[in-house]
């Protein structure tokens, strides 16, 4: 088979990226036939509009600066850094509401989080 018969899913457990044949696509889409994450072995979701939520939170390590995925469905077990092993701080992610960043914990608040940041400078002047 050439490349251009083939779909790639990600699994919405680990993370992966599965190659599956379109022809597997289709036979798992009518019910058929399912298809499983060759990393983990959880079914794969063929269509999109089923999942619910992201499936997976992109997390920088604090330690080492290294970008992790922890899959939504985990978010509640301890999440380490895959690459240096140290606890990600997953409480990150349920902050409600804007945080106030000043010159003394703009380090830590910015420059250290664990995910994306968004600063909006204002000044009254």
């Amino acid at each position: 088979m050439n490349s251009a018969s083939y779909t790639t899913t990600r699994c919405g457990e680990c993370g992966a990226k599965n190659r599956i044949p379109i022809d597997h696509e289709r036979s798992a889409s009518s019910g058929d036939e399912k298809i499983t994450c060759g990393k983990c072995h959880r079914p794969l979701i063929m269509d999109q509009t089923q999942r619910k939520g992201p499936a997976a939170y992109k997390m920088r390590c604090t330690h080492c600066g290294t970008q992790n995925r922890v899959p939504a469905g985990k978010i509640d077990s301890d999440a380490t850094c895959g690459k240096c092993g140290e606890p990600l701080s997953i409480g990150e992610l349920f902050i409600p509401q804007p945080v106030m960043v000043t010159d003394a914990n703009m380090e830590d608040k910015v420059l250290k989080s664990p995910l994306p940041v968004l600063l909006y400078a204002w000044a009254p002047w």
